[in-house]
């Protein structure tokens, strides 16, 4: 029984690992270890599967704090890091303050899938960071977003 058990937790470990390197290598990633899934001032949203295929995706992460200057601030420190790599960005600024960032960067690994970093910053201490994986442009999903907004 105790090998069937060591089984099952490899297999898990397993299937795990592709989301878990998802964001390898960028800013953000310690962002989604986990830290915020029970907090309850965030909410945290994973999606992978045919649930994205219609959008051309195959991972969606997100992120939304409600009443967290600090963290807003790690975020933007991470996003601003990570769009320094950013093969087509579009960013919206309200004076000096970046309110919303879209950067579509480079695949993690040569032939593989675009990835995305979506922000969206409505206060000082309201934040929304999204990573996606995908075979999509950027201009497809900040129209999606967009769309969905209005």
């Amino acid at each position: 029984m105790k090998l069937f058990y060591k089984i099952l937790i490899g297999c898990l470990l397993l299937t795990s690992l592709p989301a878990a390197r998802a964001q390898e290598g960028l800013a953000i990633a310690p962002l989604f270890s986990g830290q915020y899934n029970h907090d309850k001032q965030a909410v945290v949203v994973h999606i992978k599967g045919k649930k994205l295929e219609q959008y051309h995706l195959s991972l969606f992460r997100s992120i939304t704090l409600t009443d967290r200057p600090d963290d807003v601030e790690l975020f933007e420190a991470a996003v601003r890091s990570d769009s320094s790599k950013a093969e087509n960005s579009e960013t919206v600024k309200s004076g000096d303050n970046t309110v919303a960032g879209y950067y579509q960067l480079p695949p993690a690994s040569p032939g593989g899938e675009n990835r995305f970093i979506l922000f969206r910053k409505l206060s000082p201490g309201n934040a929304t960071l999204i990573y996606l994986e995908g075979r999509t442009q950027l201009d497809r999903l900040i129209n999606l977003f967009i769309k969905k907004k209005q």
